[in-house]
This record gives structure tokens, C-alpha cells and sequence, in this order.
């Protein structure tokens, strides 16, 4: 018995985690202008540095993004993308961070 006990907590413990974890904004950067070439996913809260900046896309899932022209989200906040509706740029960006608002 204690064992299906375990194992059912431990279930709803996942799905409950992944529930919470299913929609949240995301910053996508790619190498080259008009969304080519390697890309990266940014989607975790707080300081995150962006290796690409050839082109982007933000999907505002209820998180806002303060981009920054600094590594480490440093300096002055340069513009921030919303967090209820999504952006792109085809040509290149000079951000070098963002800082998800969670």
C-alpha cells in the first residue's frame, strides 16, 4: 500500500509541476537576420545573457522581457517587450540580455 501511495504523490507531483511550467513567455534568438541559421530559447525567469543577435522572436505569455544592450542585464533597461502579446525583428538587435519578469 505504501508504495502506490508514493508513487501516486509523486505523479500528481509532476503534473503538477509541468502544469505550472506549460505556458510562460519566450525570447528565441537567432544567428542569422530573418530567423536563420542556430537559435536559442530563453524562457527562465530573471538574467539570461543572448548568444545570437541576428534576428528574434517573443511569444508575451504573461511575462514581460527588459532588454538590456549589456551582458548580465546591466546598465539602463533599453525597452521592454510585452507580456501579453508577441514581437519579432528580421534584422539584427544589439541586446546582449534580457531579464524575464516572473
Amino acid at each position: 500500500m505504501k508504495r502506490f501511495i508514493l508513487t501516486s504523490a509523486f505523479t500528481a507531483a509532476i503534473i503538477a509541476g509541468t502544469a505550472g511550467a506549460a505556458y510562460a513567455s519566450q525570447y528565441v534568438a537567432y544567428e542569422g537576420a530573418g530567423f536563420t541559421g542556430r537559435s536559442v530559447v530563453i524562457s527562465k525567469c530573471g538574467t539570461s545573457n543572448i548568444p545570437f543577435h541576428g534576428s528574434y522572436k517573443w511569444y508575451g505569455d504573461g511575462q514581460s522581457g527588459r532588454m538590456y544592450n549589456q551582458p548580465n542585464a546591466e546598465g539602463v533597461m533599453h525597452f521592454e517587450l510585452p507580456s501579453n502579446r508577441g514581437a519579432e525583428q528580421r534584422t539584427p538587435v544589439g541586446w546582449k540580455s534580457i531579464f524575464i519578469v516572473c
